[in-house]
């Protein structure tokens, strides 16, 4: 379709349906739920289908696993493509149903071909890209999430995502004193829809409402914008 052959299809789709743009089309549909800590960093509420979001910053993967946690105990398929080898002890406290989650060890240079076949088939990818795609790529890859109506989570900026979160700062409690265990980790997130701080993982391990005051942390694990600490344990 040329650009002056798009152009009354757009003006119909404005008188007609109110649509006067790409990302409109997709305004209708229902964002995916997610837990309703997480529910305001999201423009509307939830995670959008037939669209990018990328998720960076220290404990980006937790706050994605988070995220993807209630549409998977709607037995929503979600999958992982380059995210290493988190603990599944840990994928599991942040309340993801591990019967609807699937990770897959692949190889950086591969991140993009997986996720184009994994898009006909799954309902959410997160994915933390081994590469920057092309424009050409992009193009592609965002067409076909349209297409499918699918939510594609980024780890890494990507051009062409409807919603761009920043983990800003993250501030572990829990060994104040120099002993103990580590509780939870006090999390300021900045979005679209403005600044916003809870705790992931809060006491239970899913994210909870951020206290009134938190005192400032003294312990030597307190992360400063590094990937999340979900490590496998042998």
């Amino acid at each position: 379709m040329d650009v002056m052959s798009a152009v009354p299809l757009v003006e119909q789709l404005s008188r007609e349906m109110g649509i006067s743009t790409a990302t409109a089309l997709f305004d209708g549909h229902q964002p995916r739920p997610v837990d309703p800590v997480l529910a305001p960093i999201f423009r509307r509420g939830g995670l959008p289908r037939g669209e990018i979001v990328t998720l960076t910053g220290g404990q980006s993967l937790s706050c994605a696993l988070a995220t993807i946690a209630a549409a998977t105990q709607e037995q929503k398929w979600c999958a992982g493509i380059g995210l290493g080898e988190p603990a599944v002890s840990s994928i599991a406290d942040l309340g993801v149903d591990l019967d609807h989650f699937v990770n897959l060890a692949t190889p950086a240079e591969d991140w993009l071909r997986v996720a184009s076949i994994l898009i006909e088939s799954f309902d959410i990818l997160i994915v933390d890209p081994g590469f920057r795609p092309s424009a050409g790529e992009r193009a592609r890859l965002l067409a076909k999430v349209r297409e499918r109506k699918i939510s594609l989570i980024s780890l890494e900026p990507m051009p062409g995502s409807t919603e761009q979160i920043e983990i800003t700062d993250t501030q572990w409690s829990g060994t104040e004193h120099g002993h103990g265990r580590l509780r939870s980790c006090l999390v300021t997130a900045r979005s679209q829809t403005g600044i916003h701080r809870f705790l992931l993982p809060g006491p239970e391990g899913t994210p909870a409402e951020a206290p009134a005051r938190v005192p400032a942390p003294t312990s030597v694990w307190e992360e400063k914008g590094e990937r999340p600490v979900i490590r496998s344990v042998s």
